[in-house]
């Protein structure tokens, strides 16, 4: 409703204004509108410079209209941000006194953020300190990079440190069990010092000096002190084993090294007595000689036009021909031959079956894969131990990729004991299935039928 104005009139007391009744029917309506505003009705009291509300424990909401924003001289809050209107401006947010800017239990007060409920508090993105970081007993869960100097001034404890610049340590430092001063490491009281390196990695030391005593170069393991012995000694009853050795001085048994005149030396008969040997790639143990790489062969091989001899038997020191096969002479020379037996397109093979009596559905014999062979001839014996009969028949099966086909042959059998009747105890087919010819065989009896077979099949 629009706004109700009491008619004056021109003049006062000049009859043409509004009557008392009228100017105060305008003035309640005026009021009755003013009242029935959503500001005038709401709980929200303005009293000099406090906007309080009178409902209990109600909270007062400021709300723009559409995509309008609160403002406030130099701070717009725009949706649940709140940002500087002036271009340039900090939004600073200063607390009274000794009191704390408190943000979700976190407090800041001047340079200083604490947990307000004395907890810890977490960073749990990624801190980069850009200057330096004094830190009084910090506890650190995940990996700290540090882009500065990092001042360690009293005991300081580190899961795992990883330096990608210069380190200095002035002084002694002891990390864990290991001191650290100049040039030396050493370590806590009769506590031994470790080098060991990770998985396949390596103790790599250019030039090392043990005990004053003993040099390790390159290749070259030397004794320090004039005129020392050089002593290797095995523990117990262990040995010292050398793979290959050039002596140029010196006595082995009695017999002269690095003479100028050469001579035959004799030696003392060798023994090993431990449980194995390992010599390169190849382990004895015992009566046993393995390769211990895997994969590897074990080879014996002979000097120039020599043999292999394993007991009598003595081996061809060169390759023969594709397909041939060993022989012997009877005196234990092998040589190789070509058998007349060898087959190309065809081979033959041996298997048993059992076929249970008393069922009705052909059960296999034997299979042969399809793509491999295209027919095969069978010799069949059929034993019926049961009822003591036997046979022996011929069976002929061939296949196109789809279908087997079976030509079955009478042989021979013992019939009524004394073969003057046919005993016919197994009905033979055959067909295709994953691939494969099958041989199949159904019992006309109870009795189970062992069946012995000879097959000779012809490639495709």
């Amino acid at each position: 409703m629009a706004q109700e104005l009491i008619n004056l009139g021109a003049l006062a007391d000049d009859g043409t204004g509004d009557t008392i009744r009228i100017a105060g029917t305008r003035i309640n309506n005026n009021f009755t509108e003013l009242f029935a505003r959503p500001s005038v009705i709401s709980d929200i009291n303005v009293i000099q410079n406090n906007i309080s509300t009178t409902a209990s424990n109600a909270d007062i909401v400021i709300k723009p209209s559409g995509t309008g924003n609160v403002v406030f001289p130099g701070i717009t809050v725009e949706d649940n941000n709140i940002k500087a209107s002036r271009t340039n401006d900090d939004l600073k947010i200063i607390p009274n006194g000794s009191g704390s800017v408190v943000i979700d239990g976190i407090g800041f007060a001047g340079t200083s953020i604490v947990g307000t409920d004395s907890t810890i508090v977490n960073v749990n993105e990624n801190l980069i300190v850009d200057g330096t970081l004094n830190a009084d007993t910090p506890t650190f869960a995940s990996p700290v990079t540090v882009n500065s100097t990092l001042d360690v001034t009293s005991g300081t404890t580190l899961s795992t440190l990883t330096v990608s610049g210069a380190s200095s340590f002035v002084g002694t430092t002891t990390i864990d069990n290991l001191t650290f001063n100049d040039n030396i490491i050493s370590t806590s009281s009769n506590a031994d010092l470790n080098l060991t390196p990770g998985g396949t990695g390596v103790v790599n030391v250019s030039n090392l000096t043990i005990d004053s005593s003993i040099n390790l170069t390159d290749n070259v393991i030397k004794v320090m002190r004039s005129n020392d012995d050089f002593v290797l000694s095995a523990n117990g009853t262990g040995s010292v084993q050398v793979s290959k050795i050039d002596m140029n001085e010196g006595t082995v048994d009695n017999t002269v090294i690095g003479g100028t005149t050469p001579a035959v030396g004799t030696f003392t008969t060798v023994s090993i007595t431990d449980p194995s040997v390992t010599a390169d790639g190849v382990t004895i143990t015992d009566n046993t000689i393995k390769a211990n790489r895997s994969d590897d062969d074990v080879e014996f091989t002979a000097n120039g036009s020599g043999n292999v001899v394993i007991e009598v038997i003595r081996f061809p020191n060169a390759d023969g021909s594709a397909n041939q096969v060993f022989k012997t002479d009877g005196s234990g020379n092998m040589s190789y031959f070509t058998s007349p037996i060898l087959f190309d397109v065809s081979n033959l093979t041996d298997g048993t079956a059992t076929v249970s009596g008393g069922s009705s559905a052909a059960q296999a014999i034997d299979t042969f894969p399809v793509a491999t062979y295209r027919s095969a001839k069978y010799t069949i014996q059929i034993s019926d131990a049961t009822a003591d009969r036997y046979a022996l028949i011929e069976a002929n099966v061939t296949h196109n990729g789809s279908q087997a086909f079976i030509s079955v042959f009478s042989g021979v059998d013992n019939g009524s004991s004394d073969g003057s009747s046919v005993y016919d105890t197994l009905d033979l087919s055959a067909d295709v299935d994953s691939g494969n010819v099958r041989l199949l065989g159904t019992v006309n009896n109870t009795n189970n039928q062992v069946v012995k077979f000879v097959r000779r099949p012809i490639k495709v």
